[in-house]
């Protein structure tokens, strides 16, 4: 039996596909850095700053040459930077944020097609631009953990090049090669780019609308799910919503058994280890180690404010909240039906 074009099954059915666990060791050098010196320093806040700047990089690299593997990283990093100073710019004004975050949409659908690595940094520029609008977090004393990150998770990847000169699977594009696709042959499907826009500022706009405690959440799992593919849309949802619900409670098994700062930092490390083969394996395991993971750091920041236990099942809310403005918006706005309808039916 298929729901949604998906077979149940397939949530749990392993592939053979490789795990890529090198890549596996690479993320949990990447978050063990600056998490174990933001613990270290006292600064717990910091380090999660840092975490987060090189999570996302190392999710950018992609394989190919160090060169291109370099510059996907440093790519994402700066769009990191880039969408904290758009959030500076754009200040507490809700419409100002609203207006910035659909001109971030639109570019991000309008990349969507070239390379799979200028896409994914062009979503860290909307994820970065969100998160620091609406926690309030533009700050010029981020920009230094913001860069140190960064720069931490582009040298373990220059590092594992030297002791091991090989990546084992490409899985992506380059930067350079989706600036040539734009600049040349690419073909920009503005439906998308509208569509997801809208989708983006709807997401934003109920999430304040409703009262979420974190409008970001809201709006990130939006931009993180939606795609121009009907049925892909419907999947990642699924996906991201299961592996949510499994995160959460990963997360609630673990900052129920100890509020130790290291053992805290151990975990996330931990976690970001099975982020990859997750992915792998089934997409929905490693948004449950992602969202583990970052519930399990933003717990070990609040710890003098008693912890992010309250915000577990906030995170669901949000989550589905998300989801349902992804799903709303990919089947009324523009939807790929429209366009198999006109291509079966071509105008004489």
């Amino acid at each position: 039996m298929r729901v949604f074009n998906l077979d149940p099954l397939d949530l749990v059915r392993y592939h053979g596909q490789a795990l890529l666990w090198d890549r596996a060791v690479r993320g949990a050098l990447a978050v063990a850095g600056p998490s174990l010196l933001g613990v270290a320093l006292g600064e717990p806040e910091l380090g999660l700053i840092a975490t987060l700047c090189a999570l996302w990089p190392w999710i950018n690299d992609l394989g190919g040459d160090l060169k291109d593997r370099l510059i996907n990283m440093a790519t994402s990093g700066d769009a990191i930077l880039l969408g904290g100073l758009l959030a500076y710019i754009a200040g507490a004004d809700y419409w100002a944020q609203l207006f910035v975050l659909f001109l971030c949409a639109v570019a991000i659908g309008w990349v969507h097609n070239t390379s799979r690595a200028l896409e994914n940094a062009a979503r860290c520029m909307g994820f970065s631009f969100v998160i620091a609008a609406t926690l309030h977090l533009a700050s010029p004393r981020l920009i230094v953990p913001a860069i140190l990150g960064s720069a931490w998770a582009m040298a373990v990847a220059w590092i594992d090049h030297l002791i091991r000169r090989q990546y084992s699977v490409e899985t992506g594009g380059s930067v350079r090669k989706g600036l040539a696709h734009f600049w040349g042959p690419h073909a920009a499907d503005w439906r998308f780019g509208l569509r997801y826009a809208i989708a983006a500022a709807l997401g934003l706009g109920l999430a304040i609308h409703f009262g979420a405690t974190h409008a970001a959440w809201v709006t990130i799992t939006t931009l993180a799910v939606m795609r121009p593919n009907d049925s892909e849309s419907v999947q990642l949802v699924l996906q991201r919503a299961f592996g949510t619900l499994i995160g959460v409670g990963t997360a609630l098994a673990i900052v129920s058994l100890s509020h130790n700062p290291w053992h805290l930092t151990f975990a996330a490390i931990a976690l970001a280890f099975l982020i990859s083969p997750g992915m792998m394996w089934q997409r929905w395991s490693g948004f449950a180690a992602i969202t583990a993971m970052a519930l399990v750091l933003l717990d070990m920041a609040l710890l003098t404010e008693g912890g992010d236990r309250p915000l577990l099942s906030e995170r669901i809310y949000d989550t589905a909240l998300g989801c349902a403005v992804a799903l709303v918006t990919t089947w009324v706005i523009f939807p790929s039906r429209w366009r198999r309808s006109a291509r079966a039916n071509p105008a004489s």
